[in-house]
């Protein structure tokens, strides 16, 4: 009897560990949404993004240059912030899927934008220039062939509160 007893413990001690391990895996991702937010929600990055939007695609690097004039910095830094954003997503320490809800449009509009200067600047011997935002497009660009692009305001539409969130999502998230 006291054999079942110290078995039943065991049992209950493990259940309530892996409770624990995904509370924190949650809360560790609750985190790094909102650490993700933060930086880009700055006036300055906005106002990069909004620039680069405005741009041709692929443009080359003279024309990007000159069609950017003094705000060329103010986007450097947004590619800057994406940049660091990419090993971070690889390494699993913000998962793809939360960060292609964030930032998965403005990642891909910006490589669209900036490719043509990035390209010119590798072949003139910086070849790792902006590798992470070039990969973090690549994989929002296969997320997006992998599942329909509906709009959060349609795809949530019969959303009440947060326990709905998963159902509604299934419908974006690739297999």
């Amino acid at each position: 009897m006291l054999q079942i007893i110290q078995t039943a413990a065991i049992v209950v001690g493990v259940v309530f560990g892996l409770i624990q391990l995904r509370q924190i895996r949650v809360q560790r991702e609750m985190q790094a949404g909102a650490e993700l937010l933060r930086p880009l929600q700055s006036p300055e990055m906005a106002e990069a993004i909004l620039l680069l939007h405005d741009l041709p695609d692929d443009l080359d690097g003279a024309a990007f240059k000159a069609s950017l004039g003094k705000e060329f910095g103010s986007v450097m830094a947004l590619l800057a912030l994406f940049e660091s954003l990419g090993p971070l997503v690889a390494r699993g320490h913000i998962p793809l899927a939360m960060y292609a809800e964030f930032y998965r449009g403005a990642t891909v509009v910006c490589w669209k934008k900036v490719r043509g200067y990035v390209e010119d600047q590798r072949r003139s011997g910086w070849p790792n220039l902006f590798e992470w935002v070039q990969w973090l497009a690549q994989r929002m660009e296969e997320r997006a062939s992998l599942s329909p692009d509906i709009p959060a305001f349609e795809r949530f539409k019969d959303w009440r509160d947060s326990g709905d969130y998963e159902r509604l999502s299934a419908d974006r998230r690739p297999n």
